[in-house]
C-alpha cells in the first residue's frame, strides 16, 4: 500500500510538468504607438486552404484564448479586441514554411504587415512550430506606428479539433 500511495504520488506531483509540455511559449512584445505590450501566449493551427494545401497560422496574444474563441478568431473576441483586452499577432504561413502575412488585432488599428516581418523558424514540423518574428523598424500605417520582436513555440494543433 505504502509503494502504491509513493508512486501516485510522484505520478501527480510530475503530472503539471507532462501537462506544460504541450503550452506554447511566447516570450517578447508588441509596441503600438510607444507602448509595449508582453506577447505571453502562442497558438499554432493547421487547416485546409483552397486546391487541398493546408494553411499554418500562429497566434501570439498578450492573454490566454480558448480553444472555442480560437477556432472563431477573431470573429469571437472583436469585442475585447475593440475594449483593448486582447491585443494580438497573426502569422499565416504557407507550405514552404515562408510567411504570408501577420495580422495585428489592435483597438485602434488592425493592419496586416507583408513584406516587413522578419521570420527566423527554428522548428515546423508536424508537432511544433517555433521561432522569431520581428520587424527590423517601426512599421507606420499613416494612423498607428507598430512594432514587434517575439520568440515562439508552440504545439501544431488541428482547427477542426479545436471545433468540437
Amino acid at each position: 500500500m505504502v509503494r502504491f500511495v509513493s508512486l501516485l504520488l510522484v505520478t501527480l506531483c510530475s503530472l503539471p510538468s507532462l501537462l506544460a509540455a504541450d503550452v506554447g511559449t511566447a516570450e517578447g512584445t508588441l509596441t503600438i504607438n510607444g507602448k509595449a505590450i508582453k506577447l505571453t501566449h502562442v497558438y499554432a493551427t493547421v487547416g485546409p486552404a483552397d486546391r487541398g494545401e493546408k494553411i499554418y497560422r500562429v497566434l501570439l496574444s498578450d492573454v490566454a484564448i480558448s480553444d472555442k474563441d480560437l477556432a472563431l478568431f477573431p470573429d469571437s473576441v472583436i469585442k475585447q479586441i475593440n475594449d483593448g483586452k486582447l491585443h494580438a499577432i497573426r502569422l499565416t504561413l504557407l507550405n514552404d514554411k515562408s510567411l504570408d502575412a501577420a495580422d495585428i488585432f489592435n483597438a485602434s488599428d488592425s493592419p496586416t504587415i507583408k513584406e516587413q516581418n522578419k521570420l527566423e523558424m527554428k522548428t515546423f514540423n508536424d508537432k511544433t512550430i517555433a521561432g522569431r518574428l520581428h520587424l527590423p523598424s517601426v512599421y507606420n500605417d499613416g494612423i498607428t506606428k507598430f512594432n514587434y520582436d517575439v520568440r515562439f513555440s508552440a504545439p501544431l494543433r488541428n482547427e477542426e479539433d479545436l471545433k468540437q
